[in-house]
């Protein structure tokens, strides 16, 4: 099932669209040429995404995410890597010191932007209205809860918290690939 009711943009613009897609009505994409989306992806109402992104299968973006940084940033989220309500990755990024930070000024005009990539691995969740900067790798399995802020790269399946993140404690990385597996066997069933 693909949801072509959106409102904001074009879906058929996508560099890609897998199978089995739902796209709230209200997301906007502000460069649809730029994005890929792979099966079984929910992305819901009020996201609003205006970078590069590649999304693998089996992901859910909660409603009202950012995925920002502008055109020549980067964002890509693995299988089963899950965005919670009202998380920002900002993949591009002004230091706020020097230069001027609207979009609409030419990029020689800008100050100290720092223009990235962001990665969340397989398996990775990030927490409610939490903001992860440029340059940052969620690992395999990687997780930060709830408000926190994601200023350096997360190790593997390790739970963080906090301003900045900090590691709190050991994801159970054998249960959850365990559940994958049995997912998989049970839709090879069917």
């Amino acid at each position: 099932m693909i949801n072509n009711n959106n409102i904001f943009f074009n879906i058929s613009k996508l560099k890609k669209l897998g199978k089995n897609v739902i796209i709230g009505k209200t997301v906007r994409v502000r460069y649809p040429k730029l994005v890929e989306i792979g099966n079984n992806v929910i992305i819901d109402d009020f996201t609003y995404i205006s970078t590069s992104l590649k999304i693998h299968n089996n992901v859910h973006i909660s409603s009202g995410c950012k995925i920002i940084g502008g055109k020549k940033s980067f964002v890509e989220m693995k299988e089963y890597s899950t965005l919670a309500p009202n998380v920002v990755l900002s993949a591009g990024s002004d230091d706020y010191i020097g230069g001027i930070a609207t979009p609409m000024i030419p990029f020689e005009y800008k100050g100290n932007v720092q223009i990235g990539k962001i990665v969340i691995n397989r398996h990775c969740i990030v927490g409610a209205s939490s903001v992860v900067l440029p340059n940052v790798t969620f690992y395999e399995g990687s997780s930060v809860g709830a408000l926190s802020l994601v200023n350096k790269d997360l190790e593997e399946w390790k739970l963080y918290v906090g301003i900045p993140a900090k590691f709190l404690k050991d994801r159970n990385k054998n249960q959850i690939l365990n559940l994958e597996k049995r997912y998989r066997e049970a839709i090879n069933e069917k």
